[in-house]
C-alpha cells in the first residue's frame, strides 16, 4: 500500500488582524463622507484593506464625496504637471532675460568700439 503524502501548510510572515464590531461601525460611518486614506489611516489599516471591507459591507460614496475626490484627483494629476510648466517657463524666462542681457552687452561693446574707430579717424 502506499504512503499518503500530506501537505503542509504554509506559514506566512504576516498576519491579517481581524475586524473587530467598534471598527466596522466606525467604518460604516466614516465611509460615505470620508476619503478611504483617510479611515485607513484613522483605524490604522491599509487602504486597500478599507476598500475590500467597504466593497464586502456593500458601502457606497456619497454624491457629494465622489464629486470631492474627482477634484482631488484632478487636482493631483495635475499639479506636477503645472509645477513641470512653470519650472520651464521660468528657466525660459530667465535664459531669455539672459541673452536680452547678452545681446545689450554685444551691442554696448559694438557701440563703444565703433565710436573709438571714429575718433581714431577724426
Amino acid at each position: 500500500m502506499p504512503k499518503k503524502t500530506v501537505k503542509k501548510k504554509t506559514v506566512t510572515s504576516r498576519v491579517r488582524p481581524r475586524w473587530t464590531k467598534e471598527e466596522v461601525a466606525l467604518l460604516k460611518r466614516l465611509y460615505r463622507t470620508h476619503s478611504n486614506a483617510d479611515i485607513a489611516q484613522i483605524l490604522g489599516r491599509k487602504v486597500s484593506s478599507v476598500v475590500f471591507k467597504g466593497h464586502r459591507l456593500g458601502l457606497a460614496k456619497g454624491a457629494r464625496r465622489l464629486k470631492e475626490m474627482g477634484r482631488e484627483n484632478i487636482a493631483r494629476r495635475w499639479e506636477p504637471i503645472k509645477q513641470k510648466a512653470s519650472k520651464k517657463a521660468a528657466a525660459s524666462k530667465k535664459a531669455t532675460a539672459a541673452k536680452k542681457t547678452t545681446v545689450a552687452k554685444k551691442a554696448a561693446a559694438t557701440k563703444k568700439v565703433s565710436a573709438a574707430r571714429k575718433r581714431k579717424t577724426k
